[in-house]
């Protein structure tokens, strides 16, 4: 499986997304990062990495099973308000709930949204960590 081309299809959604490209910055300041945040990153602001990938022997094609995390961060003084949180949580699962990613040299076939939990930190950090599983075929 080329990851490389899984890790653009998810990003080229995110920019094809206007709601979601303006919750996390808008055209200039795209906080959608992949595996990795900077030092200090403006918030709120997003994070995705695979997690894990197996072969699925069922289609007729090479195909992929993969396991992906999304993670959202946003600041906030009082641990009660998620109102900018919960607002990009929801952008992104409408973003990829159920898309249809381009992945070069593949189909995709399903792209499922799983577990998803919020987690307030100690220093002010909010986290909203959301599980997708996303199934590719060879193309």
């Amino acid at each position: 499986m080329d990851i490389s081309a899984l890790y653009a299809g998810i990003y080229a959604e995110f920019v094809n997304d206007s709601d979601l490209l303006a919750a996390l910055g808008g055209n200039t300041a795209r906080r959608m990062y992949n595996t990795k945040a900077p030092q200090n990153p403006d918030y709120p602001y997003c994070v995705f990495q695979y997690i894990a990938g197996s072969p699925d022997p069922t289609f007729t094609e090479d195909g992929e099973i993969t396991s992906f995390q999304f993670s959202i961060f946003h600041k906030s003084e009082d641990p009660l308000d998620s109102t900018t949180i919960d607002d990009v949580f929801k952008k992104l699962c409408a973003c990829y709930d159920d898309c249809a990613l381009t992945v070069s040299g593949y189909n995709s076939i399903s792209v499922t949204r799983g577990v998803s939990n919020f987690v307030p930190t100690i220093d002010e950090t909010q986290q909203y960590v959301i599980n997708y599983e996303i199934m590719i075929q060879e193309s």
